[in-house]
């Protein structure tokens, strides 16, 4: 094999590599995420930190920073662990709601 042919070779196996490992983060954020629903749907009414950030989507600083600024309802058990009830996060998410362009044309 000539020299180009062995740099395309490596080329495509790094590719293949970064991509199986990428793969391999993508299932695993998966996995999380659907034990977080799961939980949602089982009744269980709390998750913490790490489950909110996957369960909307933000990073864990992000809701450490909501919690800070005392933008979202929390749990704080005896000091230590930080909890969210999903419907009062739902409720909070609701509350946020912004009328679409139709809604507020029809009050007029």
């Amino acid at each position: 094999m000539d020299e180009q042919m062995e740099e395309q070779i490596e080329v495509q196996i790094d590719f293949k590599t970064e991509t199986l490992k990428n793969l391999e983060q993508l299932n695993k954020k998966v996995s999380e995420l659907i034990k977080v629903q799961h939980k949602a749907g089982t009744g269980f009414d709390y998750v913490n930190a790490a489950e909110l950030a996957l369960l909307l989507g933000e990073s864990v600083k992000t809701i450490y920073g909501r919690v800070y600024n005392k933008q979202i309802p929390f749990y704080k058990p005896g000091g230590k662990i930080l909890l969210f009830k999903l419907d009062e996060v739902m409720d909070w998410i609701k509350a946020g709601r912004h009328s679409s362009l139709e809604e507020i044309k029809s009050n007029v």
